[in-house]
């Protein structure tokens, strides 16, 4: 299996088995953020292509979709890079759709290309969505998730995710990585949450090995009192309350090679 890995235990989603759409040697982003577990972004692209054939994705899924369902709680769009970069994104969601039709299908964004009309349009063929959000504004965007180019920014960010609450149906989460440089920022960042009107709020701090330090549970646990009561329909969860599954790897190195060695 060169493109689909895992099930992996996720905090978020459950048993994940992940769909590599971008696939490339090294990480392929529009940012390049303090935390991330794949390191610095070697390709820096906005730019949507073709990375897999929606054909090959296809020949992976078929050949275990007969046990998808006794292993797997969601089929995630994730991996070496951001997956809407992917240009058949939409495709390939169709065909799991078409092969795995009892199985959610999610995907994990960096919210970038939400200003696009065309990617939102794709990203509701999703049953979930975990949208990134690190930052109250634009200075702080920019020390956390550093994007590529100065046409992403962060108001244009806020107001595509905006756009696309309102014509999805599924299910709209908001991730939330907290650091050193964004930790005094709960306040606002729960307003604009409560705004957007998530169903839910994931509040994540770096466990894994990376070149950012976690905070710790004591100031995760101040954090998420800033989002109580802002959104009477939005479930708040913390990585360090949730539990991961138990999971039956397909294959050990392309997990590795995505997520670390790492918990």
């Amino acid at each position: 299996m060169r493109f689909v890995y895992g099930p992996v235990a996720s905090w978020r989603l459950g048993r994940s088995l992940g769909v590599d759409i971008i696939s490339t040697k090294e990480k392929t982003c529009s940012f390049d953020c303090v935390y991330c577990q794949l390191g610095r972004t070697v390709n820096k692209t906005a730019e949507r292509k073709v990375y897999v054939k929606t054909e090959e994705i296809e020949r992976e899924i078929s050949e275990i979709a007969d046990t998808i369902a006794d292993t797997t709680d969601v089929i995630t769009f994730a991996g070496m890079g951001e997956p809407a970069l992917g240009a058949n994104l939409g495709e390939v969601a169709e065909v799991i759709r078409r092969q795995c039709p009892k199985t959610p299908i999610a995907i994990l964004t960096n919210s970038a290309l939400m200003i696009d009309v065309g990617v939102r349009e794709e990203l509701k063929k999703m049953d979930i969505v975990v949208a990134k959000l690190d930052a109250p504004n634009q200075r702080i965007f920019e020390q956390v998730n550093r994007p590529i180019n100065e046409e992403i920014t962060f108001e244009a960010i806020i107001k595509g995710l905006m756009e696309f609450r309102k014509g999805y149906k599924g299910r709209l989460c908001l991730q939330m990585m907290f650091v050193e440089e964004n930790k005094e920022s709960g306040v606002e960042m729960a307003r604009i949450a409560a705004a957007i009107r998530s169903d839910e709020v994931q509040l994540n701090t770096p466990l894994r090995p990376c070149p950012a330090n976690p905070l710790s549970p004591e100031e995760m646990e101040r954090i998420q009192k800033h989002f109580e009561g802002l959104n009477a329909t939005a479930t708040v969860i913390s990585v360090y309350d949730k539990m991961k599954p138990e999971v039956r790897v397909i294959d050990k190195t392309e997990v590795i090679k995505r997520r670390g060695a790492g918990d």
